[in-house]
């Protein structure tokens, strides 16, 4: 586990739930821009010095940030590859972005937007880890939360499988201090697509989740090479609802409960964790869902997180459809449409069986999850910041 500083958010946090307070911050409104999952990225408010601020990696190696500052003087801004201690100054500007050169690539890079010190900053980093094997992984900090706080950056992350990690992947992952990688998938999923390459001194945890029959219906489908009983197995809605029934699973089956609620209780002691499924999109999806509703995320923001995997996916998703059709698998491979990206309808299923068998979110995690009061709290504290 890394040592953290102890910071007054933490502590904060800790003494408003504890106490059932609130934490006097202003921060702006969060966005729900789906489309762009760094839009809504914020990280610490700066008590309303600075909002907005968000960062890209550039395919130059460059790093954009940009920002909406309430302060008339210059902004410094701040980059360290530790989110919890900036001390090096990339550079001091009057506008509202920055881009900056010269930064080692293989580490990940946060950066403090501040008019005065870091202290009084907000910090944000790019949303993706930038892996080449894995275009859906990402860090879910910097979203909005209630009280005024956000999430915390540097902490935990999701991703699709790891099994084909490059080197410069393993050595990007190296340079997050991961504690924790709980796998989601199966066995068999792991023997088809390797077991997770990771940096030396990560403790792996196999929390198996069943996919609800979907690799059988998808190697019948596509196996069959006709389009007729495709359509059948997988057309007019099919594939969709099978979707959806896996997603009920999610909330039905004490089983899969359990291996959600062990991530959350890796969380609560500190640990930081990375979680993964194969394409990181639907166990991994109801994860941070999971995480990012216990942290009082907007259902917006929780929402757009979610859909983000579609547009992380496209390029591989369209290649394999491509594939399908050039070996004459799949004359319209359209249909593998609903396994390959995420639905609305899919996290809209998992919330409504969540209302319909304990009917609150927060009874979900009490009874469902078996997530109790001071564990929750632990998450909070652990990963809201100002």
């Amino acid at each position: 586990m890394r040592i953290r500083t102890t910071r007054l958010a933490t502590i904060a946090v800790t003494a408003a739930l504890t106490l059932g307070g609130s934490v006097a911050v202003t921060s702006s409104p969060a966005s729900a821009d789906a489309g762009n999952s760094d839009a809504n990225v914020s990280a610490r408010g700066g008590l309303g010095i600075v909002t907005g601020a968000s960062a890209v990696a550039n395919a130059d190696g460059t790093h954009t940030i940009t920002w909406t500052d309430r302060w008339p003087g210059p902004m410094r801004v701040y980059a360290s590859t530790d989110v919890d201690r900036f001390t090096r100054i990339v550079g001091t500007v009057t506008g509202n972005s920055l881009t900056v050169s010269g930064l080692d690539p293989a580490q990940r890079w946060y950066f403090n937007v501040t008019p005065a010190g870091p202290v009084v900053g907000v910090v944000t980093a790019p949303r993706s880890l930038g892996l080449q094997s894995a275009p859906n992984a990402r860090d879910i900090g910097g979203y909005r939360a209630d009280w005024g706080l956000s999430v915390k950056y540097g902490q935990v992350f999701r991703t699709d499988a790891l099994g084909k990690a490059t080197d410069a992947d393993v050595a990007r992952l190296a340079s997050l201090g991961l504690d924790v990688s709980a796998d989601f998938r199966t066995d068999t999923e792991i023997a088809g697509n390797g077991a997770n390459k990771l940096p030396a001194g990560t403790a792996v945890e196999h929390l198996p989740i069943a996919d609800g029959n979907l690799t059988n219906i998808t190697n019948a489908a596509v196996g069959s090479r006709d389009p007729i009983k495709q359509q059948e197995l997988l057309g007019d809605g099919k594939a969709a609802a099978a979707l959806e029934n896996v997603y009920r699973g999610f909330v039905d089956d004490p089983a899969q409960r359990a291996q959600f609620a062990t991530v959350l209780r890796d969380i609560a002691d500190g640990k930081s964790v990375i979680y993964n499924c194969t394409a990181g999109k639907d166990r991994t999806g109801w994860m941070t869902a999971i995480i990012l509703k216990a942290l009082g995320v907007d259902d917006a923001t929780v929402y757009g997180d979610f859909l983000a995997s579609n547009d992380n996916l496209r390029a591989r998703n369209e290649g394999t459809k491509a594939g399908l059709k050039a070996a004459g698998l799949m004359q319209d491979p359209t249909l593998m449409d609903p396994l390959l990206y995420v639905q609305k309808s899919y996290l809209d299923t998992a919330f409504a069986q969540v209302q319909k068998k304990y009917g609150s979110f927060d009874a979900y995690l009490r009874t469902g999850l078996n997530i109790d009061p001071i564990t929750e709290l632990k998450v909070r504290a652990q990963l809201l910041t100002f």
